[in-house]
């Protein structure tokens, strides 16, 4: 493909019409759809997933564009992403905020809660009647949206904040950090639906699940200042869950920041243009690894690269060529309706291999008017 056929698709690249006002993402709707659709269709089927916000790079001017201090990206459009614990990812939805696409069913339980739910549900939509465990952040957990997940007949963990606790009576942060680092302190509800806990390890660690308790407790260590040296403390096991599983997003994040799509434009949808071409191929990636084991990333892009520019080669369709000269050898020099017509672009006398601006008619070859008849002869 030549440079100025690649601007001229890039300029003139779009996906959608301005149908929706409503959807300030109508420019890429369709190709976020499909590609939601396709995710969940090819993803791996396991038991944990997890629920994090994830930035897409974006410098320029848009009603959508978020700055999140302390982040790797902190200019840009922000997504809720649902992904895997390797980092495959099976939804995303780009956050504009009151009128995120959520179901609307979730929206008295705050965004938090209404970004876990639609997700809940896009795994149930799975048609497999599994325990799904999703695990998420305190950004979205609180009481209510553990008891919705729980008349789904699904599993959760995740850290909470202590405000979000509805008044449970555990002890105050204040006290447990007097206590040894590894003590905890949890309170079950009277069902015993699920279990609200507060963790002492560097600081307060606030967490809650309705699939795990404390037991089976784990060894952890950690760096003791007041001695200096590495002790072992005691980890609750849903603490242990919620580590292990927690950072599927932050993988995806990060494999994909490596080698994203650097191409700029002016269009204020070519990043998430761009990212979402990233995020297919990342997909791929992780799908690869499990059927046929491993390979690195970047040697994953460039099989990709190759296998596009052979099919492009191999699918080429090629125009009109010009007849060779030894076709008409028969007919060359029979002496008959040969004429010298003019021609607009410069070809090679067939003759004297000069450049020439006439040909003949029958033979539909350059010859020059010196050579012509030397060259039927």
């Amino acid at each position: 493909m030549t440079r100025d056929r690649f601007d001229f698709i890039f300029r003139h690249l779009h996906v959608n019409d301005n149908l929706d006002l409503q959807d300030k993402y109508t420019k890429v709707r369709p190709l976020v759809t499909l590609l939601n659709k396709k995710f969940l269709e090819f993803s791996p089927l396991e038991e944990h997933y997890s629920v994090d916000e994830a930035m897409i790079p974006y410098y320029g001017r848009h009603g959508c564009k978020q700055h999140i201090k302390g982040k790797p990206i902190r200019y840009g459009f922000k997504a809720w992403v649902g992904a895997t614990r390797l980092g495959y990812v099976l939804w995303m939805e780009p956050y504009q905020g009151a009128t995120t696409l959520c179901n609307p069913i979730y929206k008295e339980l705050g965004l938090g809660a209404s970004v876990v739910l639609t997700f809940c549900d896009v795994l149930i939509s799975r048609g497999f009647d599994l325990p799904y465990h999703v695990v998420f952040d305190n950004f979205f957990t609180g009481t209510p949206l553990l008891e919705e997940i729980t008349k789904k007949g699904l599993r959760c963990t995740g850290t909470v904040r202590e405000n979000r606790t509805s008044s449970c009576p555990l002890i105050t942060s204040k006290l447990l950090k007097k206590k040894e680092r590894g003590a905890v302190d949890y309170r079950t509800t009277h069902d015993n639906t699920f279990i609200i806990a507060k963790w002492h390890d560097n600081n307060i660690f606030s967490i809650a699940s309705n699939a795990v308790g404390i037991n089976p407790k784990q060894s952890s260590k950690r760096f003791s200042q007041s001695e200096k040296r590495n002790i072992v403390i005691e980890e609750p096991h849903m603490v242990s869950i919620y580590n292990k599983y927690m950072g599927g997003v932050d993988r995806s994040d990060e494999n994909i920041s490596h080698y994203r799509i650097g191409i700029r434009g002016k269009k204020w949808y070519m990043p998430l243009l761009t990212h979402m071409i990233d995020l297919a191929e990342h997909n791929a990636w992780q799908l690869y690894k499990i059927n046929h084991g491993k390979l690195d990333h970047l040697g994953f892009r460039r099989r990709v690269a190759i296998a596009l520019i052979e099919s492009n080669r191999k699918n080429a369709k090629r125009g009109p060529s010009r007849p060779s000269h030894h076709e008409h050898a028969d007919s060359r020099k029979d002496q008959m309706n040969h004429l010298v017509i003019p021609q607009s672009k410069q070809t090679h006398c067939r003759q004297c291999h000069k450049k020439c601006l006439t040909r003949c008619k029958k033979c539909d070859v350059g010859v020059c008017v010196k050579c012509f008849e030397t060259y039927h002869s």
